[in-house]
């Protein structure tokens, strides 16, 4: 059998069936850190701090390489002498294997080489008893010192507290609440402030006969959340208990408490309080921003999104596109109309401030979490500093319906933290990156308004009469600004003050000699900011590349043209046009016929971003002391 790996529960190396050492305590570190990000790329700059914190030595890179060696030469030896003793083929893709990519590693783990896969696989099947079974511990004990693993760390253990509700709920479902009554209140021992988990408990108790038992949970809790977080119980757990109490008194449950924990067991507990229940004193948050007023096309989009986010499973969407394609529109305009769907409150957070910068997690949680307390809308803010704030982040979601806009992520351990682990719940994540790392996300690509969707744009800002007087400069117009949203917009803003300016005589100064970023952006010049931001987080040679794109004469391109321009053969320019795609810094144009080659499109202003930076190099070289 071939090398596997346990995380779930102390760092575990098997070969044929036996322990094996994983080297220095450094490289066990390091292979924690890959392990317990498998099939994602973890950055050199990460893994270093990761090894070394905040005081690496001047060798870190080359010691990282070191022990990146290691790793492989254990995996590859092992995987060898366990097809020799076997007698079988060594198969011809390893169940583990470690690559290099984009200034960083990805362990590439198939769900037989690494337990926290075979975990997911099992949950995903339904077999969460066997799903279970695979625990054996906290989840990387000894590691959880180092950051960047104890946040993947607490990530598995939610997961595993989610599958464990299910798995309980489950059992309640077919009559065997007694059974598990025991297991359940050492998990929720473990996890006090879990309110699914608690009320699992309460009627697992219920259901034999404890209702005492069950009631004095429920007091537990209340206690707990007002001294630990100052927050009251939800919704859910107070209807959960209210259905407690109107049990006529303890024994066998009767029929009306059965139906509590028939398929699912929380439904009734989510579900609308029944007549008479006291209701919510607190309305549901409302932090959206204004809906766009001159929100245009995107209907099969925005129709698409509604049923990811609606639908039964997987509520999670992910909208990638370039700068300026209108996601963050999107996203907004369709969280506006499904108030019903999400009756427990719609949530927008940016994960960048004005500067591009990303914002510490702690203040984008606190931000959520003042949200949704009761200081949000007129009552006590929840108490600061009692807990973790991705604690009482989770612990709100428990049991609602809410919708959560997450705006302009760039790496998915930026999100995690973010998603509902139990719960109806859905997240929409604005990315220029496509995030494949969140798996079981609904991805949607933006691509470019139509021509008539970008006229129809421009004449809502402009007026319909001045574009239908001369709809052809019109079109001419939004191809020049590039049909996406962003330069649409500014198009229009700058045809609103040039009342006098014909349409046709504006479309020729476009297509013109004047900058196209001078014409339109004079007026906002955080537009070259988020420009130039979105090139320089690039890795060097993406950020170079771009800027020498800028040298060819048009914006799209083929890749022996990419290619020449790049200065490299055609097998690195792929490579390097790949990882820009990824980025959304480039599209696919597609080819003139199917003989012809794929052609690329890099979007209009940000072309013209990386033409003005490459007219301002040769500027400096021409006047360069000789």
């Amino acid at each position: 059998m071939a090398v596997g790996f346990g995380i779930l529960g102390p760092l575990r190396v098997l070969g044929n069936g036996r322990a094996l050492d994983a080297g220095s305590r450094k490289q066990q570190i390091l292979l924690a850190a890959l392990l317990s990000h498998a099939n994602t790329r973890l950055s050199a700059d990460a893994l270093v701090e990761a090894l070394w914190d905040d005081a690496p030595p001047r060798t870190a890179r080359k010691n990282l390489q070191v022990y990146v060696s290691g790793l492989r030469r254990l995996v590859a030896a092992e995987q060898g002498s366990a097809a020799e003793r076997g007698g079988a083929p060594e198969p011809a893709v390893p169940v583990v294997r470690i690559s290099h990519q984009s200034g960083g590693y990805v362990l590439h783990a198939a769900e037989d080489g690494l337990d926290a896969l075979r975990f997911e696989q099992r949950a995903r099947a339904g077999a969460l008893a066997e799903a279970l079974g695979l625990w054996r511990g906290q989840a990387l004990d000894g590691f959880r010192d180092v950051p960047l693993i104890d946040a993947a760390a607490q990530r598995l253990d939610r997961r595993f507290l989610g599958v464990f509700e299910d798995w309980l709920d489950a059992e309640l479902a077919a009559g065997r609440g007694a059974a598990a009554i025991e297991r359940a209140t050492e998990t929720a021992q473990r996890h006090p402030l879990r309110e699914r988990l608690r009320m699992l408990q309460m009627t697992a108790l219920c259901q034999a006969g404890r209702r005492s038992e069950a009631l004095a949970v429920y007091d537990e809790v209340r206690q707990l959340l007002a001294q630990e977080l100052g927050l009251p119980p939800s919704p859910a757990l107070a209807r959960c208990y209210r259905a407690l109490l109107c049990e006529p008194g303890p024994g066998p449950v009767p029929p009306r408490a059965a139906a509590l924990t028939a398929p699912p067991a929380l439904a009734a507990f989510t579900a609308p309080a029944v007549r008479g229940a006291p209701a919510d004193p607190c309305p549901p948050p409302h932090l959206l921003p204004t809906d766009p007023p001159a929100f245009t096309g995107r209907a099969a989009a925005a129709r698409r999104l509604t049923e990811a986010l609606t639908g039964g499973a997987g509520r999670l969407a992910v909208l990638t596109g370039p700068l300026g394609a209108g996601k963050t529109a999107l996203a907004v305009h369709t969280a506006h109309r499904l108030g019903e769907q999400f009756p427990d409150g719609r949530l927008f957070v940016r994960l960048r401030g004005d500067d591009g910068r990303l914002r510490p997690l702690e203040d984008v949680l606190r931000q959520l979490l003042a949200a949704t307390a009761p200081a949000g809308r007129g009552g006590a803010p929840p108490a600061a500093g009692r807990s973790d704030p991705r604690w009482a982040w989770q612990l709100w979601l428990t049991g609602r319906r809410a919708l959560v806009v997450v705006d302009d992520a760039r790496r998915e351990s930026e999100v995690r933290p973010l998603l509902p682990e139990a719960g109806g719940s859905a997240v929409v994540v604005t990315a220029r990156p496509r995030l494949i790392g969140l798996e079981g996300a609904h991805r949607f690509g933006l691509a470019p308004f139509a021509v008539d969707e970008a006229v129809e744009f421009l004449g809502r800002t402009i007026g319909a009469d001045r574009v239908a007087a001369d709809r052809d400069s019109a079109a001419r117009i939004v191809r020049a600004a590039g049909l996406l949203p962003l330069g649409v917009r500014l198009v229009a803003d700058r045809l609103a003050f040039l009342r006098h300016v014909p349409l046709g005589e504006y479309g020729a100064r476009l297509t013109g000699g004047r900058a196209l970023l001078d014409e339109l952006c004079g007026g906002d010049p955080l537009v070259r900011v988020r420009l130039a931001g979105s090139v320089g987080e690039l890795p060097e040679a993406g950020h170079r590349a771009v800027l020498r794109l800028g040298l060819l004469a048009r914006p799209v391109f083929t890749l022996d043209e990419a290619a020449a321009v790049l200065d490299c053969d055609p097998g690195t320019a792929a490579r390097t046009l790949e990882d820009l795609l990824e980025a959304s810094l480039l599209t696919l144009a597609g080819a003139d016929g199917p003989a012809d080659p794929v052609r690329f499109a890099m979007p209009a202003l940000l072309y013209a971003y990386a033409r003005e930076r490459a007219a301002r190099a040769a500027e400096r070289v021409s006047v360069r002391p000789r």
